[in-house]
This record gives C-alpha cells, structure tokens and sequence, in this order.
C-alpha cells in the first residue's frame, strides 16, 4: 500500500506549514475504524466521499478541539456547577495568597498594587462563577459545528478546484480564439484590409487572455494547496485528486424547507448550544434574553433553510439552461460539419464552432458542479449548519 506522507494542518486558513516529512498521527486509534477505511484514508488519492473523514483524522483544528475538550474536562468538569466552582475556587486560592503589607514596609506601594491586582482577579473569577452557562456538552458542541464547519470547507475547495480546471480550459479557448484573431488581423493588414490598430488591438487581447490564464493557474495551485494541507497532506505532495460526484437532480425532490424546518432546529449546533446554556441559567435576566435568542435562531434558521433550497433551484434552472445551449450548440456544429465536408465554410470558421461546442461543455460541467454543491449546503442546513444569526 502506497501511504501517503502527512503533515499537520493550521485550521480554515488552511495555511501551509514545512515540516520533515513524517507520516502523522490520526485523531482516533486504529480500532476505531476498519482496516478498509485506514487503507482509503491512508492512501495518496484523495476522494470527495472520504474528506468527512479526512478532516476528522488530520486536521489539526480538529485535534487540538479534542486535546482541548479532554483539558477542559479534566480542569472543570462535566456540569455547569462544576466549571462555576472551579472558578470559586480558583478565587478562593487567590485569596489565600495574598499577603497584605506593612504600612511601614519600603515597597508598601508596590506591594498594594499587587494586592489590588489580585484581589480584582479574584473578584473577576467570583463573577465567572456566578454568570458561568458552559459546561462540557457546550464545549464540545461547539468543536463538532467547527469540525462539520472544516469538512464543508473542505467540500467547497475541491469542488471549487475542479471548477477551476474547467475554468482554465474556458481560458485558454480564449487565448486559441486570440490567437486566431490576430493571425487573421495580421494577414489583413498585409493585404490592407486591417490597419495596425487592429493589430495591436489583437495582440492586446491575447496579452489579456494570456495573463487571465496565469492567473487562473496560479489560484488553482494556491486552492490545491490549502485543500491538501488542511486534509493532511504536504502542500508540496501530489495526491491523486479524483472528480467530484454528478449532481442527482432527484434530489430536490426530497428536499422541502417546510418540512425540513424541525430536522434542521432539532440539529443545530447553534440552536443547541444556546439551549443547554437555557438550562443552565439561574437569573431571570438571562433567561429572558436566552429564550429572545433562540426564538431568533429559530426564525434564522427556517430563512437560512428557504435560502438553501432557493439556491438549489436558481442553481438547477441554471444546469438547465447551460444543458439547453450545448444541445442547441451540438446541432450547429453537425450543421457545419456538414458544410465543412461540402467546402462551404473555411477550416478556421469549422474550429471556431468546434471551440464553441467545447466551450459549452464545459459550462454544462460547471453548471452541474454548481447545482452539486448548493445541494450540498441545503443538506448541511438541515444537519445542523444553517445559519442561526
């Protein structure tokens, strides 16, 4: 088995780190997955089915979250009441350091100062203590919407990478159709039919299309990159990084924002956290202003949802347009193919419609990727990611 090199990742920034190269260490032990699921996980291909799982095992945000979750548990506790009496006592051992000076000792000034500090750091604690809503359960809720937050992340780079390879190829169809264009104002002016502005004019143009495609390469990489990086991989190393998935338009069918309402309430991480901390509160201030912020998330959340499903439909009249103009393209080109073959139309005007054809193609394919990843987003709303604020 060809296991890929893995260094750590630096969160959404997805920034790059140069480290020795060293196989790293997933998150979970090995019982915890199947030999079949390491060897995909471990492997140098990189899978859009398998980024769910990829994030969970490398990335370091990910890993630290849970380093920081087991520390928080162990420091604080499980409950509400736990975290608050840490922070008591936390007071209380502050308050039983301090050592209040002589007034006649020569560094009494300082040593108030001290004293003061303390005591106010002690008194801020006390005040934790009492406002204190978290708990473990809050903490870790929290740590699972940044976890499925870094997966769709993750979904959204590569799909937007593979968009990015059909993008490029739109570019340099471009420049070919610059290319030409200047060859033709070229010949032109030789005969007198184009003056040298149309010249300049065309090679200005090829110049454009030229720096667009540099561009495009260079966001590519620089997506490829962080893509790699937060997923374990070196920014340097060349995974195989293999096609995303069709979009099943039949999936709309299932999708209804009215219905879906309560599953994507019920899943909400935002929903849920700001409930426990509704559990957790005593004064009647807070309560009031809690049950003001979820009734808030909720409305939130229902609009986030319609928005989503919006999305999704604008996004599948768009797939069908795209796939309406390549048919129409598709029979102009026969139609010229034709004409090619009886001597009507020039070689240049034949590759011209073979560049058209092409052109829309890929708009099809872009299209498609498009429709895929607002249906994406809609099912993660209703899993709990939809926007509460």
């Amino acid at each position: 088995m060809n296991l890929r090199k893995r260094t750590w990742c630096l969160g959404l920034a997805g920034l790059m780190v140069v480290a020795a190269p060293a196989t790293a260490l997933a998150g979970s032990p090995e019982f915890a997955r199947s030999a079949e699921e390491w060897a995909k996980l471990r492997d140098n291909v990189m899978e859009y089915g398998e980024l769910e799982g990829l994030v969970q095992e490398y990335n370091i945000t990910v890993q630290t979250n849970q380093l920081d979750l087991n520390d928080f548990r162990q420091k604080y506790g499980d409950t509400k009441d736990d975290v608050s009496q840490k922070y008591r006592d936390m007071a209380a051992e502050i308050y039983s350091s301090v050592d209040y000076p002589d007034s006649d000792d020569p560094m009494y000034g300082y040593m108030v100062s001290s004293v003061l500090m303390a005591e106010i750091q002690a008194k801020n604690l006390e005040k934790q203590a009492d406002d204190n809503l978290e708990d473990s359960e809050i903490i870790r809720t929290n740590y699972e919407q940044a976890e499925k937050t870094l997966v769709t992340v993750a979904q959204n780079n590569m799909v937007s990478y593979q968009k990015g390879l059909l993008e490029l190829r739109q570019l340099e169809i471009v420049r070919d159709q610059a290319q030409t264009a200047l060859n033709s104002a070229q010949v032109k002016m030789e005969i007198g039919s184009a003056t040298q502005v149309d010249v300049l004019n065309a090679q200005e143009a090829l110049q454009t299309a030229q720096r667009n495609i540099e561009s495009k390469k260079s966001a590519n990489e620089t997506l490829r990159q962080k893509l790699q990086v937060m997923l374990g991989w070196k920014y340097s190393d060349t995974p195989e990084i293999q096609d995303v998935p069709a979009a099943d338009a039949s999936r709309i069918d299932g999708m209804n924002p009215l219905t879906d309402r309560e599953a994507a309430l019920e899943n909400n991480y935002t929903l849920k956290v700001n409930r426990k901390k509704l559990s957790n509160a005593g004064s009647a201030n807070t309560v009031e202003s809690l049950k003001k912020t979820i009734a808030d998330n909720e409305q939130k959340i229902g609009s986030s949802l319609v928005t989503s499903y919006q999305n999704v439909l604008a996004a599948k009249l768009a797939y069908d347009q795209a796939a309406a103009d390549l048919e129409l393209e598709t029979r102009n080109t026969r139609t010229m193919e034709l004409q090619y073959q009886q001597g009507s139309v020039s070689r240049n005007e034949y590759e011209s419609q073979q560049q058209l054809l092409e052109n829309k193609q890929l708009a099809v394919k872009i299209a498609d990727m498009n429709l895929f990843q607002t249906m994406e987003t809609y099912d993660w709303a209703v899993a709990g990611l939809a926007s509460a604020s």
